[in-house]
């Protein structure tokens, strides 16, 4: 999850600094300290679980476990997995009894990578990510206070309404809000006018907005745009991807990982190597199903799948959570230049996602949020084969099957236009996460650099 910086989730000002001070020292601790760290704060969130969560409480009455046989973090391998599935069956029972106490708020996954989840994360929850981010950006230069820019298209819904907003400016953030349902060679100028006339030093968004954005800068040559970094998250950061967006703005880009759930903290540090911020949340490295299809890897490489236990979010401790989401390991890679104690990972296999091309040419990344607005479905992918038609296949259940079509065409409208002509399927959840395949949420025929023609 990238952090938004809304005042109503992160105005806790005495906490984020003492956090923050802790978690200043924590990337430097010896691993016996971090250690003790890790194991006292899942300590607390066990007993805690125990206490106030009944799935927990049934699960280690169930399994003869007992708190006391858990002494470091290397025991918890005795509890067993809770998968997104286990999650949407079990909401209420994983809620804390007593959840109330920690301001909790609802949130959701979007239905693209195996069902749409919800979860509940709370005040300490919140002060952890945006300390956590804090931390994460300053490796980079960043100060509180500094003006950013951040690519948005869920602020600028629907884009009937919003043709002519291409930016929002915070003052009291210094956030430079972006509208990224507008990139497209007609409107290019207006974004390099933006960025010339506001000077953000950091630039935020998805690798696909990133990407298309130095695409079009490309084109116009003599734009004269630059950042002290720039910061991608929420999808997989390609190499090639990387490489252009650094040329294109003679400025570093620095790759993150997260989700919503707040189980799992990986970024790059200032000499391109990934550290799990192991303050954030205890990670485990899970051999992955056989059923996954394994690149191939040189020798001292190996895919894991990750797998997040929460160190503070007590409305809805989750334990041992699956992701999903793979990554790939070094054991040859043991420590860091930038003398950071954090463990460290070879590079992140995370969401595979194409940018769909609207009709009028403008380039909308991540169209599979759109599910998050469309509750009831499961599963869903969108497949672009023209430049002026998306299929849409969706997996769920429904009384009224075309109502739902109806919502469907109307929400993805809202992204890309009325130009665009919208057909949705219902299908089995099987047949979209078909087994010994990687499922992709956008699928689309057209090539990005479409938009610069």
């Amino acid at each position: 999850m990238g952090l938004d910086f809304r005042i109503r989730d992160f105005a806790y000002p005495l906490s984020m600094i003492k956090a923050k001070y802790q978690f200043d020292k924590n990337q430097y601790l010896p691993q016996e300290a971090s250690e003790r760290y890790q194991t006292g704060n899942l300590k607390r969130i066990l007993l805690h679980a125990y206490e106030n969560v009944p799935y927990y409480k049934n699960l280690l009455d169930k399994n003869s476990i007992t708190l006391s046989s858990i002494q470091s973090i290397s025991d918890i391998s005795v509890i067993p997995f809770l998968t997104k599935e286990l999650l949407t069956k079990n909401f209420n029972n994983l809620t804390a009894l007593n959840a109330q106490r920690y301001n909790p708020m609802v949130l959701h996954t979007s239905g693209t990578t195996g069902g749409q989840v919800s979860f509940l994360v709370d005040k300490q929850a919140n002060v952890l990510e945006f300390v956590y981010y804090w931390r994460f950006w300053g490796w980079h230069g960043y100060h509180i206070g500094n003006k950013f820019a951040e690519f948005s298209a869920e602020h600028f819904l629907p884009i009937e309404k919003n043709r002519e907003t291409y930016s929002v400016f915070n003052p009291l953030m210094n956030r430079l809000l972006l509208n990224s349902l507008l990139l497209s060679k007609t409107t290019i100028q207006i974004y390099i006018s933006l960025f010339r006339k506001q000077k953000p030093l950091f630039l935020k968004g998805l690798p696909s907005n990133l990407y298309i954005l130095a695409l079009l800068c490309d084109s116009v040559k003599k734009h004269g745009i630059s950042f002290k970094a720039i910061f991608s998250q929420g999808e997989n950061l390609l190499p090639n991807q990387k490489k252009f967006i650094e040329s294109v703005f003679n400025s570093p880009v620095f790759d993150s990982y997260g989700q919503m759930e707040r189980t799992v903290a990986i970024s790059q540090c200032e000499y391109g190597n990934y550290h799990i911020h192991s303050d954030y949340s205890l990670l485990e490295l899970v051999k992955p199903q056989s059923s996954l299809i394994s690149p191939v890897l040189r020798e001292g490489l190996e895919m894991c799948e990750v797998a997040g236990t929460t160190l503070h979010n007590m409305s809805m401790p989750l334990i041992r959570y699956k992701t999903g989401d793979l990554v790939i390991i070094d054991s040859r890679q043991t420590s860091c230049l930038c003398k950071r104690t954090f463990p460290l990972v070879h590079s992140i296999i995370g969401r595979d996602s194409d940018v769909i091309i609207t009709p009028d040419k403008r380039a909308i990344t991540a169209l599979y949020v759109a599910f998050d607005r469309l509750p009831g479905i499961e599963c869903g992918q969108i497949i672009q084969e023209s430049i002026d038609s998306l299929r849409v296949r969706i997996a769920g259940e429904w009384d009224d099957f075309d109502k739902v079509k109806r919502s469907v065409i109307d929400t993805i409208q809202t992204f890309t236009g009325r130009e665009m002509t919208v057909r949705v399927e219902g299908c089995q959840i099987n047949d979209l996460l078909q087994k010994g395949k990687k499922f992709k949420s956008i699928v689309s025929a057209i090539d990005p650099s479409e938009i610069t023609y």
